[in-house]
């Protein structure tokens, strides 16, 4: 194959990808794929296998499983997070700390065409889970791009690195 046939062959290629993500739908496709991928690796539990991916909202796809055996969530190596545990087992103790859970979730929101954001929450605030600092930790990176299949190659490198807190 000639350098001119290889340079050819890698345009049309680049180019062929490049329109499935921007076909309808290609983004999210990719994102959900992605995300149920990451689900499977960091966020399967016990009781919560096969965990999808769910639009909530315009353009946030988000996947979400629930600890629900403390003793598990208490062996996590994040300090904030067992600090965090340890006062909710204080708040709920005994026969009631059996029934506590921790909400662990990844979550991909296209911002615009050229930004897109991933963040990754435990959430110990027992039972209703709002969002609070005091009872929550969270990773965030932005992707801004000029090019879809930028995004396409570099979404789990960023999605690895804001689930660094599982």
């Amino acid at each position: 194959m000639s350098e001119f046939d290889k340079e050819a062959l890698e345009k049309k290629i680049h180019d062929q990808n490049l329109e499935r993500l921007r076909a309808e739908g290609g983004l999210s496709s990719l994102i959900i794929f992605t995300l149920e991928n990451f689900a499977f690796r960091y966020l399967e539990t016990d009781t919560h296998k096969d965990i999808s991916c769910h639009v909530e909202g315009d353009n946030v796809f988000v996947v979400r499983s629930f600890e629900e055996d403390i003793l598990k969530a208490l062996k996590t190596p994040n300090q904030s997070v067992k600090q965090g545990l340890i006062s909710l087992c204080k708040k709920y103790p005994g026969a009631e700390s059996k029934k506590l859970k921790v909400c662990q979730s990844i979550t991909v929101t296209i911002k615009n065409d050229s930004h897109v954001s991933c963040v990754a929450e435990i959430n110990w605030n027992y039972p209703d889970f709002s969002s609070d600092a005091e009872y929550s930790i969270s990773k965030k990176e932005d992707i801004r791009f000029d090019d879809p299949l930028y995004l396409r190659n570099k979404l789990a490198l960023y999605l690895e690195s804001v689930c660094e807190i599982f």
